[in-house]
């Protein structure tokens, strides 16, 4: 209980920080239980302090979405912390937006026949191409392919849109299809 009462007072130095904290005081479970509480609901960045800890003046910074290899030992406890934790919380946003990034990319293949966009969809990626398809063609498409048209993406070249790939029309747009799982 001594480490709860103490690090509600260390607790002021996030007062003016644009972070939310939470302190999870909660006597009856284990560490690491608290632990998976928190990552289940998405907390990025976990503040771990135990007694040596305390008796230093010092903590642990861990990153959730790194594992072990995220965690920053001996990270003092003072008006620093609010700072490491908002470039942490940078670095993560970072990493997950550039995994997203080239997840994306790697699984956005260019089409410009229809039978491409059924190899493409039957392999689980997202196709890309020319279409200049009606609604009924479309849903022609998802009765057929499980794939739905995602959308029109705002940086597309759509000057390289030949004709559609599904109706031959030559007034097409890039646009994506995929299966929604």
């Amino acid at each position: 209980r001594d480490i709860a009462d103490r690090l509600k007072g260390a607790g002021s130095i996030f007062h003016d920080a644009p972070l939310r904290v939470e302190l999870d005081d909660r006597e009856a479970l284990r560490p690491g239980f608290k632990f998976n509480h928190w990552e289940l609901r998405g907390v990025p960045i976990r503040i771990e302090v135990g007694p040596k800890d305390l008796e230093k003046g010092a903590c642990v910074v861990a990153r959730r979405d790194q594992g072990k290899e995220g965690k920053q030992f001996g990270v003092m406890v003072d008006d620093s912390l609010p700072g490491i934790v908002a470039e942490r919380l940078q670095e993560v946003q970072d990493s997950l937006l550039a995994a997203a990034r080239e997840f994306r990319d790697g699984n956005i293949v260019d089409v410009s026949t229809y039978d491409e966009l059924k190899e493409v969809v039957e392999a689980g990626k997202w196709a890309r191409g020319p279409w200049a398809g009606s609604d009924e063609e479309e849903k022609q498409i998802k009765d057929e392919t499980g794939a739905t048209l995602r959308c029109f993406p705002f940086d597309a070249d759509n000057s390289s849109a030949k004709s559609c790939f599904y109706s031959g029309r030559d007034d097409a747009e890039i646009a994506i299809f995929s299966k929604s799982y």
